[in-house]
């Protein structure tokens, strides 16, 4: 750059320091070797024996990196060792500067003024290109846009301070002078000063009027004019410049890219939307290349996949669903994909049944069995397991069970017999399978945790009566092998949940046409359960509450009411054909206004209350976490305590 980076070093009026590992973080953070160069692979070491979260049992960590002059980001987990947390890092080729934020248990440790930040070396010894620059930058994410805010406030720096890091950029890499332009540009107007603003002007056309300029550095200077200056006149005449000089450029070929994604946005129809996402990926295959540009601009190859994958599917046109799904990149357009197009049709809305699904579900599954087996990085397999479950359901009902076994199987390993859902599926896998001993084992271990599905309840109820003649024993049976700790943890859940606060009462009708007046019912104990018909969680939890229902239906004390709520239409016929195709012995009363729901303070569903003999209310709690017999379970110990009251 001209006379103005000369001059910087006359602005600076703070001292600044490098990150280094002799000082303050050295006790808490340090690195492996001490000075780390591009290619190594480097031991980050996290001590934290004498800070107050020594105790802590789980370590990650966000990296932060400035590489080629362009913010990239990490995610790693720590081991512990016998003195501290130590993970490995493979420092890539231009990474200049790396920084961790550390999350210990619920602690998030930014390293304070210190930072956890270190400078990178090249072979040569001298740092890589970029490492003063980012240094600068990451300390004054208040005055460059697009820094990222990753370092405590702390450490942030004037921007004097700014100006300095850029001039020890140039002083070791005077050819980056069009690349330190934006830092330095945004110091200057953070300045603010006519002396400061006149110079960054002057530099500009100074700059832009050179004979040779090229199209990254025209591009630099039309970024300071549109984002840091906000000048639109002088920004518009360096891109009708950039546009006329390089017609197939970088820059053109962007806004070209950004317009055709504006037509997936602005479609005033799905069929239109889907074209135009077809359109879209179509012409612009991804590429890391356009990450930044695109995050920036809010261009999503996920979103345009998903909607292709949704579209496809809904109108059965399998040829189309494969054609994109099986190209689907980056690796997480999967993850909506599966949801979206997979998940919601066939879980959620029940849209399509497990035949008409599997195709589908098999080139979603292809495609992520693709990243897991070629690729290493920890997130590809992660998103491979968080869907196994739901494509072993899929092949589960349509009786490949062999198939089934190995996503069954790969759930089951993730979750250990925690998820009621899994268990639910593996325990049919293994029933179709006939597999009877392994089958026995996963019923045991699945009752034993308290995460059994109605299926695998009536399941293991058959079984013993087949093996033993009939039901004699099988109370003491089962609790035989419930896990006491579990046991106890769900009563002291169940006693921390107890409350006493004033109920805004019912009246509303069944489905039958009765009233139910809720002040009618003093000296019962009733449980509410607030659900609608298109919420899903809502209807997964009705096997459990089926059991409990069950539970106690020989007592006139206990009183168990599900209220419809929050519907756009009167629904009556479909409640009561749901409850009878269904087989739920449920009185349904219908708040088909929603205001009884919204006087007793509910929003979200599923919402499950208790209201005590005298009518208040005892226990609130929303949402399903997926076992029946869990569930069960906790309804019976809410009510088991209200009577003990009595």
């Amino acid at each position: 750059m001209s006379d103005i980076i000369k001059k910087l070093g006359a602005i600076v009026l703070a001292i600044c320091y490098f990150p280094n590992p002799g000082m303050a973080q050295e006790a808490t953070f340090s690195v492996i070797p001490e000075y780390p160069k591009e290619g190594d692979t480097i031991q980050l070491v996290y001590d934290i024996r004498s800070t107050p979260w020594k105790d802590a049992t789980s370590v990650s960590a966000n990296l932060t990196g400035y590489q080629d002059f362009q913010w990239v980001y990490d995610d790693l987990v720590f081991e512990k060792t016998d003195s501290a947390w130590v993970a490995s890092y493979v420092v890539p080729d231009k990474m200049s500067l790396i920084n961790l934020t550390f999350q210990a248990d619920t602690v998030r440790d930014q390293g304070g003024e210190m930072t956890y930040s270190y400078l990178i070396s090249g072979d040569g010894g001298r740092q890589v290109p970029g490492a003063k620059l980012g240094w600068g930058m990451l300390r004054t994410p208040h005055i460059v846009r697009g820094v990222p805010y990753v370092v405590d406030t702390a450490a942030y720096k004037t921007d004097a301070v700014l100006l300095m890091w850029v001039k020890y950029e140039l002083q070791d890499y005077p050819q980056n002078r069009f690349k330190v332009l934006y830092a330095a540009a945004s110091a200057l107007k953070h300045m603010g000063t006519t002396e400061a603003l006149g110079k960054l002007n002057t530099e500009l056309a100074a700059l832009d009027g050179m004979p040779d300029i090229g199209e990254d550095e025209l591009v630099q200077v039309l970024q300071v004019y549109q984002d840091v200056l906000q000048d639109s006149a002088k920004a518009s005449l360096v891109e009708a410049r950039i546009r006329n000089e390089y017609p197939t450029g970088q820059y053109v070929t962007d806004q070209q890219r950004l317009a055709d994604f504006k037509l997936v946005r602005e479609a005033k129809t799905q069929a239109e939307c889907a074209r135009a996402a077809m359109d879209f990926v179509d012409k612009y295959p991804y590429t890391e290349k356009d990450r930044l540009f695109n995050e920036k601009h809010r261009i999503s190859h996920i979103d345009a996949y998903w909607i292709i994958a949704v579209h496809t599917s809904m109108e059965r046109d399998l040829d189309a669903f494969e054609h994109y799904v099986s190209k689907a990149e980056p690796y997480m357009a999967l993850a909506n994909i599966a949801y979206r197009a997979i998940y919601v049709p066939f879980e959620a809305q029940q849209l399509m049944d497990a035949a008409e699904i599997l195709p589908y579900a098999r080139v979603v599954m292809d495609r992520l069995n693709y990243y897991k087996d070629n690729f290493e990085r920890e997130e590809y397999a992660q998103l491979y397991y968080s869907n196994a479950a739901l494509f072993a359901k899929i092949l589960v009902q349509n009786k490949l069970y062999d198939e089934a076994f190995v996503y069954a199987a790969a759930a089951q390993d993730k979750t250990e017999y925690q998820d009621a859902d899994v268990n639910d599926t593996y325990v049919r896998v293994l029933e179709g399978q006939g597999k009877a001993r392994e089958l026995q084992t996963a019923l045991e271990k699945s009752y034993a945790l308290n995460q059994s599905s109605a299926y695998m309840l009536d399941l293991m109820k058959a079984r013993y009566v087949t093996a033993h003649g009939s039901e004699a024993g099988y109370t003491a049976y089962l609790q035989g092998l419930k896990d006491a700790t579990k046991s106890a943890e769900l009563k002291e859940k169940v006693r921390q949940a107890l409350i006493n606060e004033a109920f805004a009462g019912f009246e509303l009708y069944d489905q039958h046409g009765n009233l139910v007046r809720s002040a009618d019912l003093k000296g019962k104990i009733i449980v509410l359960d607030y659900w609608a018909s298109w919420c899903a969680p809502c209807k997964a939890a009705f096997p459990g509450m089926k059991l409990a229902v069950e539970r106690f239906q020989d007592d006139e004390n206990v009183l168990f009411f599900f209220i419809d709520t929050q519907e756009r239409k009167d629904m009556k016929a479909y409640v009561t054909k749901y409850m009878e195709e269904n087989n739920y012995p449920f009185t349904v009363l219908l708040d088909t206004d929603s205001k009884a729901s919204k006087a007793a303070g509910v929003s979200a569903i599923p919402h499950k209350m208790v209201i005590g003999p005298d009518g208040r209310l005892r226990f609130s709690e929303v949402g399903y976490m997926g076992s029946a017999s869990e569930l069960a379970d906790e309804i019976s110990e809410m009510v088991r305590l209200l009577k003990a009251e009595e």
